[in-house]
Order: C-alpha cells, then sequence, then structure tokens
C-alpha cells in the first residue's frame, strides 16, 4: 500500500504525464474542428516534426508550471517557525535531537522536498551524529551550496527540452529542403510547387521551434529567479534558527568534548533510572489502591449493615413512640370533647334558667305597666274629681280623698305580685259625704 501511494504521487508529479495530457487535449481541439484557425494548424499541427515539437513544449510547460507552485508554495512557508527561538546562554548539543525531533516529516515519495526543512534536518543532524556545533557554520554554507547546486540541477529536463526543440526545427528544416531538392526535375524546371511546399516545412518547422524555445527559456528566467531569491531567504532563516544556537565545546585537548559526552550518558543513565523509579512507584500506587479499595469496600459493607440495623431498631422504637402518642392524643381528644358536652349542657341550663327569670320580668314590666294606665286613669280621675271640689268648694272632703288616694297607690304598688284593685272614688267620695 506505502509502495502504490509513493508511486500514485510520482506519477501525479510527472511533467511527462501532465504534458502528454496537455498536448493531447491540444492535438484532439485542433482534429475536432474547435480550433480552425490556418495560422494555428499550419505551424503547430502542419508536420511531424511540429507535433513532436509540441509535445515536447507541452512537457517542459507541465515541468516548469510544477516547479512554480512548488517554489511558491515553500515560499509561503519560510515564514513558519520551524524550531523554538534560541534561549539566552545557548543550548546544550545535546537538546539537538529533540528539535530535530520536532520538526515536520516530509511526506513519503515526494519529489521535492521544502529546502528550509531539508536544510534544519540536515543540520540538527550534523549536531546529533558529531555532539558538537563547532563546525555547524561551515556545514550551513556547505549545505546551500548543495542546494543552489539542487535547483539547477531541478531544470534538467527543462533545459533538454529548450535545446531539443531547436534540434527539431533543424531537423524538419533538412527533411523539407530534401523534399524540395528531389522534387526538382531538370526536365519539369516550371512545376516547382513541390520545391515550395519542401521550404514551406522547413521554414515552418524551424520558426515553430524557435518561438516554442524562446518562450520556454523565458519561463524558465523568471522561475529561476524567483527560486534563487527563496534560497536567499531559506539561508538567511537558516542562519538565524542555527548559528549561535548551540553552546561551543572546543578545546585544545578535547576535554569539554568528553566532559559533555559524559554528561550525556550520566543523563540518559538518571533518565533511564528515573524512568524505572517511576515505574516502581506506579506499580506500589496501583498495588496500594488496590489494597484500599478492598479495605474501604469491607469497611463500607459492614457500615451499612450496621446502619441499617441500628436505623430499623431506632424506626421501630419511633414508631411505638409515635402510635402511644397518637393513642394518648385521642384519648385527651376524647376527654375534652366529653366535657366540652357537659359545659354546653350546664349552659344551656342556665340559658333555659335566665330565659324563665327574663320570662319573670317580662310578666312583672306588663303589670307595671297594667298599674301605669291605673295611675293613668286615677289621675285622670283625680282631675276631674279636683274640678268638681273646687267647683262646690268642698276642700276638706277632696283632702281627705286624695290621701286616701295616695295610700290605695302606695299599697298598689308594694304588692305587685297581687290582682290590681279598682278605687271607686265616688263610693269614697260618697262614703265621706255620709260621714
Amino acid at each position: 500500500m506505502l509502495k502504490f501511494h509513493s508511486f500514485s504521487t510520482i506519477l501525479i508529479r510527472s511533467p511527462l504525464l501532465w504534458g502528454g495530457a496537455l498536448a493531447f487535449c491540444f492535438f484532439t481541439l485542433i482534429h475536432g474542428g474547435v480550433i480552425s484557425d490556418a495560422n494555428v494548424v499550419r505551424y503547430l499541427a502542419g508536420h511531424w516534426v511540429e507535433y513532436v515539437e509540441v509535445i515536447m513544449f507541452c512537457i517542459g510547460l507541465a515541468a516548469l508550471s510544477l516547479k512554480m507552485f512548488d517554489v511558491v508554495s515553500q515560499r509561503r512557508a519560510v515564514g513558519d517557525s520551524l524550531v523554538e527561538s534560541i534561549p539566552e546562554g545557548g543550548q546544550n548539543p545535546i537538546d539537538a535531537q529533540s528539535l530535530l525531533e520536532s520538526l515536520p516529516t516530509e511526506t513519503s515519495g515526494s519529489s521535492s522536498t521544502s529546502y528550509l526543512v531539508r536544510r534544519l534536518r540536515e543540520s540538527l543532524d550534523l549536531v546529533v551524529r558529531t555532539g558538537t556545533a563547532d563546525k555547524l557554520e561551515d556545514h550551513l554554507k556547505y549545505l546551500a551550496d548543495l542546494d543552489a547546486a539542487r535547483a539547477a540541477q531541478s531544470y534538467g529536463l527543462v533545459r533538454f527540452i529548450i535545446w531539443a526543440i531547436p534540434i527539431m526545427g533543424f531537423l524538419g528544416t533538412v527533411i523539407g529542403i530534401t523534399v524540395a531538392i528531389a522534387s526538382l526535375s531538370p526536365t519539369e524546371l516550371e512545376n516547382i510547387s513541390g520545391v515550395v511546399a519542401g521550404l514551406g516545412t522547413a521554414f515552418d518547422t524551424t520558426a515553430t521551434a524557435l518561438a516554442l524555445s524562446m518562450v520556454l527559456m523565458f519561463m524558465q528566467f523568471v522561475i529561476d529567479r524567483y527560486e534563487q531569491s527563496l534560497l536567499a531567504d531559506v539561508d538567511q532563516v537558516a542562519w538565524v534558527a542555527m548559528a549561535g544556537r548551540f553552546q561551543s565545546l572546543s578545546t585544545g585537548d578535547g576535554t569539554a568534548l568528553a566532559v559533555a559526552r559524559l554528561g550525556e550518558a550520566v543523563g540518559r543513565s538518571s533518565a533511564k533510572l528515573l524512568e524505572a523509579q517511576e515505574q516502581s512507584w506506579r506499580s506500589l500506587e496501583h498495588s496500594a489502591t488496590s489494597s484500599i479499595e478492598t479495605v474501604l469496600s469491607g469497611a463500607g459493607v459492614t457500615l451499612r449493615d450496621s446502619l441499617a440495623a441500628s436505623l430499623e431498631t431506632t424506626l421501630g422504637k419511633w414508631t411505638n413512640s409515635l402510635v402511644e402518642a397518637q393513642a394518648h392524643l385521642g384519648s385527651q381528644r376524647e376527654d375534652r370533647w366529653a366535657m366540652a358536652a357537659e359545659s354546653m349542657a350546664a349552659a344551656m341550663r342556665s340559658f333555659e334558667q335566665h330565659q324563665k327569670t327574663l320570662l319573670g320580668q317580662t310578666e312583672l314590666l306588663e303589670r307595671v305597666v297594667d298599674a301605669t294606665r291605673d295611675v293613668a286613669a286615677l289621675e285622670r280621675t283625680l282631675d276631674s274629681n279636683l274640678a268638681s271640689l273646687t267647683a262646690t268648694g268642698r276642700f276638706e272632703e277632696t283632702l281627705v280623698t286624695l290621701c286616701a288616694a295616695v295610700q290605695l297607690l302606695a299599697a298598689r304598688t308594694s304588692d305587685a305580685a297581687s290582682e290590681p284593685r279598682h278605687v271607686d272614688l265616688q263610693g269614697t267620695r260618697r262614703s265621706g259625704k255620709a260621714a
């Protein structure tokens, strides 16, 4: 699967594939009548040499297009920070391994590698292999020259095509002149149509080859300048990122280098020891955790059972207490209702007695009202008697009669329960007269 992926990646980035596809589409449009311009057909599809020239031009154009795409993508990634900034005092060469691992990995099977990533990777690889950064600056210059050489070699196919297209044009010229010369006949000098056709082929193929090669040369020049600018930026970024980053260990006798390597070995041994200690602590922690969980689970079960038993006993006692309290409250409530009923009965009896007393007082008031009416009648009678006495002049008899009336009134007032008596003043007056 990995090999198939690598093959497919190489095939997709192949200029032969894209150039052949472009040429096939172009000639399909011509033979299909989509492109029908006479000059285009004459100079680009008039002879088999022109077919070869166009195919080679399409392959060169595809190669330059892929190169331009790769350079533009790398130019955008130059500003990315691939390594951390240089700390104060520099870094130990031992840290080069971690920096190397932090770099992005290149895609497997890729035909082109990022200049910056490859420059940083090769620089750090030198520090990792030698254990020192004393020759890092010289190695950076070597890598810069190596990348420039690689950039020049990447245009090999395009340079070959730019060289081959004029050769094909000269070949077409030779073929056209040969055809023209073969068409000459000493007996038919007036028929020069074959000569003209041969010379036309010779000049057309040459003109097409020169025009196509000039286009490719101009595109190569522009892309090459752009790539050289990219390499200059890569040199600057790599120099800033790597130069002076690592601490120098160079001395006359190499003692510092030996000490540094010894320190590296001690550091690695310490790291392994710490890792082993960490693993033992983790195993101890795991076993302790398991034991604590077992103890806690057993204690939890015991605590749960004891709590359940105590809660059951306590709830039973509370239930009995609540039942007794409810029964006591019920009996007290019944006693209170009985006492309330007796109080209501006594109140009803006292109310009936008060009602009887009120009835007696009502009757007494009725009798007083009757006596008051009798007194009013007596007063009227007295008024009439006084008037008659005044008319007759018998005053002494009147006084006697008045005293008798007062005594009678006092007697009726004191005896409220007895029947009212009717006082006959006329009879009294008559008896008085008789006396």
